[in-house]
């Protein structure tokens, strides 16, 4: 059977369609569809033929075994359905081929996970050769890693990436907490992770403001036909002056003192609060560290996170917010008795 180089993306792509039990796919629309998207990748489409191989593939044993609805027709037109709801290829276990080109591209991505720009590859490779089976048997029990599946939004990664890279408004269906639902237009520019929480960040079209919005948040989506407004925002960059992804408006950098308690301090030492922290050298005591970047509420929580074990010596608004912060929780605490 012919293939080639796209050939996952054309069963990708099907099966999408497969699964999708709100529309009747014929022939013609599935060719519709493919085609589409590699004329949008910027590759050559198919032609009927190349769909019949790919779809016979797909059903074969040495695909993917899956099942079609064999009974269902439109104007004696042939509807290409799976035949179980839950049935897709992201439940199907890899099969050899897939297997084998896998482990190909793991094999070529590791040769550049020394490299500084490339750093996340040390922690992907181990996880997806768990995550698919790839390592030898009774190896698979010696990492885990921290996630949430339940969290909200997770699906909407793929799709805002690539409503971001098409450069088009996005319309938000956006449920603030403890608020009416929202319709939020918005030019779509980053997505960061951040507290094992996802965040997606674009201009605001109401308020003519850089806003961010967690997608746990996000009900609904919709792609429209107007041309982003373009951000000349350097993203590598932005962070860099805060701790988290709250970065106020017309703020300044600010060098932070903080004291950290003996058994506490060699921690700090260990896993930095941000890429500026530095031994401050005019203290004899080595338990103090200086941070510069722009206070919001993510320093406050991280401050708070350490309990007795840390003391804000300046500046002193800082100090005085964290102090307002204990005091509040103090009096929780005291009116619990």
């Amino acid at each position: 059977m012919a293939t080639n180089k796209h050939a996952q993306i054309r069963y990708t792509i099907l099966d999408k369609c497969f699964s999708n039990f709100n529309r009747d796919y014929t022939y013609e629309d599935l060719l519709e569809e493919v085609n589409t998207i590699l004329y949008e990748l910027g590759t050559e489409g198919i032609q009927l033929r190349q769909l019949q191989y790919d779809i016979a593939h797909m059903k074969s044993d040495a695909g993917y075994n899956i099942e079609l609805d064999e009974t269902i027709k439109l104007a004696k037109k042939r509807i290409f359905r799976y035949r179980d709801k839950n049935f897709s290829l992201a439940m199907h276990p890899l099969n050899q081929d897939d297997s084998e080109q896998l482990e190909t591209t793991l094999a070529i991505l590791s040769r550049y996970k020394h490299r500084e720009e490339f750093n996340w590859l040390e922690e992907l490779i181990p996880r997806m050769e768990l995550a698919f089976d790839l390592v030898s048997n009774g190896d698979d029990g010696i990492i885990s890693y921290q996630d949430n599946q339940d969290l909200k939004g997770r699906d909407l990664v793929g799709v805002l990436f690539n409503m971001i890279i098409k450069k088009k408004i996005i319309e938000i269906e956006y449920q603030p907490y403890n608020k009416e639902l929202e319709v939020i237009e918005l030019s779509p520019y980053h997505l960061k992770q951040y507290n094992n929480r996802w965040f997606l960040f674009g201009f605001n079209e109401k308020y003519q403001a850089l806003s961010n919005y967690p997608l746990d948040r996000i009900q609904a989506l919709r792609e429209t036909s107007k041309e982003i407004v373009e951000s000349s925002i350097n993203w590598v960059d932005y962070f860099d002056d805060i701790i988290g992804v709250t970065k106020p408006e017309n703020a300044s950098l600010q060098i932070i003192k903080l004291k950290f308690s003996e058994k506490r301090i060699p921690y700090v030492l260990t896993k930095p609060l941000h890429g500026t922290q530095k031994i401050d050298r005019s203290d004899d005591s080595g338990l103090v560290l200086l941070i510069e970047v722009i206070p919001n509420p993510e320093l406050y929580q991280v401050i708070l996170s350490f309990g007795e074990d840390i003391e804000v010596i300046s500046p002193v608004e800082l100090r005085e917010e964290i102090r307002e912060k204990i005091i509040k929780m103090k009096d929780i605490y005291n009116d619990a008795d």
